[in-house]
């Protein structure tokens, strides 16, 4: 890339963040005054006035303010990008012998700096609570993105790979991997379409750009133009604490109403499971699953034309790269390899769970008329009836269940856990760290002989500003250029007790969301891959990365464990036996139902990514085929279905049943060895930690599973979901 051109960009990435500046006064969390920032052509930050700079140490979260996000962002990408061109020129001499060493190591040298700070710009996007730190986020994102992806464009950077490529037989499997990793983006992103195709290719992604964008904007504009207040409790008494404080007027004082009823997606499952009234559920379901459609076309929000518009440009843009349609391309990243065998493993989901769900549904739909319901079941009725029905027959109060799931005993069976099966030790090192709030905890993972190789922050509890949900995304990877251990954010949203002396009491659903974020975390920290960029989960194909997530949820559907994380928090006693029983049912209830919906979903998604038939009509004919309830006429599900028309999951959303049916097929070597086996378990750990923790995408996941199992996966490994 040509110097003036890198000087250009810079400018123009500078000047954006100039005019954000120049109209926004900002007050910081650590001065209590404002100010105006005045921004020079290129920011003077460097990494002794920028902690956001400061990429070979740990955040210093308390020396970071909003300015300094914008700032050393943009900073970094203007260093990256003039860096990357100097490379790339230097590439372009013929007489210079293109090695891994000279074509590789000064992008890792640039590009770990700048994916520290994005990640730290995002993650106090996610937990700060400030609009500021969310502002600042914005601008920063578009800017490091078109960065970054300089790597997939440069032609003079994609001829050096393929050179380094020739001699592929020198090289490590992680530097294969690297290669391959270059080669695919910079085909996938147009290297070698030429001529006039090229600037068609060009327009059909800037127009796809365009319609996803307008498409993810119109469901949220429907989504928060709906909310009803309810004033009867008895709509909401059964529901946790933190969904009745999200809905309650006064968050001080939530079992006062009313309560504000929206299209948030918790409050919308917990709104159908608990209101008794018909009228009311059908209202708020109808409400949900209209949003962006056809009806909503008098105020330009409805998303079925953007539908069409968005398979369309998907198919154009595959053909013009060579592939019969979007799923075909979408396979080149995916450890299925092709549609034929995403459709063979859909087919076998159907037909091993729908006669379950029949027979679900059918004990359902008796149980509703045993007490005095005279309809046929809909889709706005099962919700209701499936919690009264699991109540009666598995009916274990949750706050009962709660009592003995004290956040502190389960994250330290979790981490002794880890050491009996991987070989670590988890040690809180929170005193005198930095962190963004004071519920903060830190900690430490080092292996058997005491060396350090990770760290992660845990923030647990709901707050004001902060986004919901639970997640464990890396702060930094494994670079062995920098000579830098990873360390990850482990989030969630518990309830924080009003009552000090209260321990904090997990519901089992928040139990299963800790143990399955703690699935990505561990590949995230016992990488052993040099490389930043294929290190962790970095690389790993979209259907593989679920696998140790799943993995570490299927011990929860183990006595034993239930038996060993349980711990009542005034009498120290676990769960009975009894209560364990019920538990393990519970949590079996209705799952042929659950999985004909993600099936559902999943083969919907393919569909539309294959076929050209028009959407409504896709619709119609998939829900037929999998689905048991019948389709109401005023259900636009797809015009919402954000997962796959504007997000990152087209022609891939499938990747959770698959990442379950290979994590059920993992979890089954242990099971045959015998869980209980202590000398055991420990040897199977060790290789599982040696392959799927280890490895990350530094290999092929369908390799990763047969270094691990010793052979290709097993389709009869559907029917261990959920036995």
């Amino acid at each position: 890339m040509a110097a003036s051109v890198i000087r250009t960009r810079a400018c123009r990435c500078i000047q954006q963040t100039h005019n954000y500046f120049n109209k926004s006064a900002w007050r910081t969390s650590s001065r209590n005054y404002s100010y105006y920032v005045l921004l020079p052509e290129i920011p003077p930050d460097t990494a002794e006035t920028n902690a956001v700079m400061r990429f070979k140490e740990h955040p210093q979260f308390s020396a970071i303010t909003p300015q300094d996000v914008v700032l050393g962002c943009a900073k970094l990408a203007i260093i990256f990008e003039t860096k990357l061109g100097n490379h790339i020129e230097s590439l372009k001499n013929p007489r210079d012998e293109k090695t891994f060493e000279n074509v590789f190591h000064p992008i890792e040298d640039i590009v770990v700096p700048l994916n520290y700070a994005w990640r730290l710009a995002k993650h106090l996007n996610y937990v700060h609570g400030s609009k500021l730190f969310r502002e600042a986020f914005q601008r920063t994102h578009s800017y490091v993105d078109q960065a970054k992806n300089e790597r997939w464009i440069s032609e003079p950077l994609y001829t050096a790979v393929k050179e380094v490529n020739a001699d592929r037989d020198k090289l490590t499997q992680s530097q294969q991997r690297i290669i391959d990793l270059y080669l695919l983006e910079g085909q996938l992103n147009g290297i070698e379409v030429s001529g006039s195709n090229r600037k068609r290719f060009i327009d059909t992604l800037r127009k796809l750009t365009e319609h996803k964008n307008a498409f993810r904007s119109k469901v949220m504009v429907c989504q928060n133009l709906f909310s009803q207040w309810v004033t009867d409790y008895s709509f909401v008494k059964d529901m946790s604490p933190a969904i009745m404080t999200l809905m309650a007027s006064d968050k001080n004082n939530p079992k006062v109403g009313p309560w504000q009823v929206t299209l948030h997606h918790q409050i919308y499952q917990a709104f159908l499971e608990h209101c008794h009234n018909r009228t009311l559920r059908w209202n708020v379901w109808q409400a949900y699953n209209t949003r962006a459609g056809p009806m909503q076309q008098e105020k330009d929000l409805g998303n079925h034309k953007i539908i069409s518009e968005i398979r369309t440009l998907r198919r154009d843009v595959s053909n013009i790269l060579g592939y019969d349609n979007f799923a075909q391309m979408s396979m080149e990243t995916k450890m299925a390899g092709s549609v034929e065998n995403v459709l063979n493993m859909l087919e076998m989901f159907k037909n091993h769970f729908k006669p379950i769900a029949r027979e679900e549904l059918d004990e359902l739909q008796d149980f509703a008329v045993s007490e005095g319901f005279p309809h046929q079941l809909e889709c706005w009725d099962v919700p209701y009836w499936r919690r009264r029905h699991k109540k009666k027959y598995f009916g274990i109060d949750e706050s009962q269940v709660a009592q003995y799931l004290p956040l502190t005993h389960i994250l330290n069976s979790l981490f002794e856990f880890c050491r009996e099966l991987f070989g670590i030790s988890i040690k809180d090192e929170t005193a005198g760290s930095n962190v963004w709030q004071e519920d903060v905890k830190v900690f430490g993972v080092y292996d058997e002989q005491g060396e350090y190789l990770a760290s992660f922050y845990f923030d647990p509890y709901a707050r004001p500003g902060k986004l919901t949900g639970a997640w464990m995304e890396s702060g930094q990877e494994r670079s062995d250029f920098h000579n830098l251990k990873p360390f990850s954010y482990l989030v969630m949203n518990l309830y924080k007790p009003l009552v000090p002396s209260m321990p904090t009491l997990l519901t089992l659903e928040e139990v299963h969301l800790l143990y399955s974020e703690f699935g990505h975390g561990l590949q995230q920290m016992l990488t052993k891959v040099p490389y930043s960029e294929i290190s962790g989960q970095k690389n790993i194909e979209w259907d593989a990365l679920y696998i140790c997530s799943n993995f570490m949820t299927m011990w929860l559907s183990q006595p034993s464990t239930l038996h060993r994380i349980s711990s009542h928090y005034q009498t120290g006693e676990p769960m009975s036996s009894d209560m364990i029983d019920i538990i393990l049912k519970g949590q079996k209830h209705m799952i042929g139902f659950d999985v004909m919906r993600q099936i559902y979903l999943s083969a919907l998604d393919i569909e539309y990514h294959v076929s050209k038939d028009h959407w409504n009509e896709v619709m119609q004919r998939v829900w037929n085929e999998y689905m048991l309830l019948p389709l109401n006429e005023n259900d636009y599900h797809p015009c919402s279905f954000t997962h796959i028309f504007s997000d990152q999951h087209p022609a891939s959303y499938y990747s959770h049943k698959w990442s379950e049916m290979i994590a059920a097929d993992v979890f089954s070597a242990f099971e045959e060895a015998g869980i209980g086996q202590k000398e055991v378990m420990k040897i199977i750990g060790k290789r599982f930690r040696d392959t799927f923790l280890a490895l990350g995408g530094s290999v092929p996941a369908n390799e990763v599973f047969r270094l691990f199992r010793g052979r290709d996966p097993s389709p009869n490994a559907i029917q261990l979901i959920g036995k």
